[in-house]
């Protein structure tokens, strides 16, 4: 905990305690306290009256474990251990709203972890799908959920969602019926979205997401999210 809220203060470098207080959600404010005198006594921060400066001139001792995650910046204020229970815990479906309950990361890093995983799963098929469109265009299909239009390519049966129709100058091919059957099958699968209301809030991110967990165990969600999709080791 103590490298967490020393890299919050790096990247804060000049602040009170109210304003680490209000970021550091999850600490008790008696513990920050406690962690922030520390972080004094080694030298790590330097205390002028009620605020706290980041000393760079301290060498900082990362832990070389951490040093290697790919996450956006404010999630590398939160340990390995606890990322690793976060993408544990959205491999396993369950709820952001219950897995703050279970683990020390506070509510909002929980919640913008979960929404930062399905938007890199959207963009991820995007651009593979950019790149098959490109090199041999086919005619979109398409299917209207929560009021919105979903816009659906196929290729190598395999189904990728965008909110846009792409366009390309040579003649769009149609799709084999393997294809066709295939769009039809995710179409089914992916009908299960609309049973629940709160889907329609970032709906190609959910799509994507439950394209990407389309006949995948826990350990193969969890080891191509970890190490292939978010490189973290």
């Amino acid at each position: 905990m103590k490298d967490r809220v020393l890299k919050l203060c790096k990247r804060l470098d000049k602040f009170s305690f109210e304003d680490i207080l209000t970021i550091a959600e999850d600490i008790n404010e008696a513990t920050l306290e406690l962690l922030l005198l520390t972080l004094v006594n080694e030298k790590r921060l330097i205390k002028n009256n009620d605020i706290y400066l980041y000393n760079k001139n301290k060498t900082n001792n990362q832990n070389p474990s951490n040093q290697n995650l790919k996450l956006p910046r404010f999630f590398q204020y939160h340990s390995k251990e606890e990322i690793n229970l976060i993408i544990k815990c959205f491999c396993a479906e369950i709820p952001a709203e219950k897995v703050y309950q279970i683990c020390t990361t506070g509510k909002n890093a929980v919640f913008n972890l979960y929404n930062y995983i399905r938007k890199f799963l959207f963009k991820t098929q995007f651009k593979q799908l950019n790149e098959l469109y490109s090199k041999n265009p086919k005619q979109v299909r398409y299917r209207i959920l929560f009021n919105q239009c979903v816009y659906m390519y196929v290729y190598n049966n395999k189904v990728f969602i965008t909110d846009k129709v792409l366009h390309h100058k040579e003649e769009e091919l149609q799709p084999t019926k393997t294809e066709v059957k295939e769009f039809k099958k995710i179409c089914c699968y992916l009908s299960r979205i609309e049973c629940h209301n709160k889907n329609e809030v970032n709906l190609y991110f959910k799509l994507a997401e439950a394209l990407w967990r389309r006949n995948k165990s826990f350990e193969e969600l969890f080891n191509d999210l970890k190490l292939n999709l978010l490189n973290i080791s």
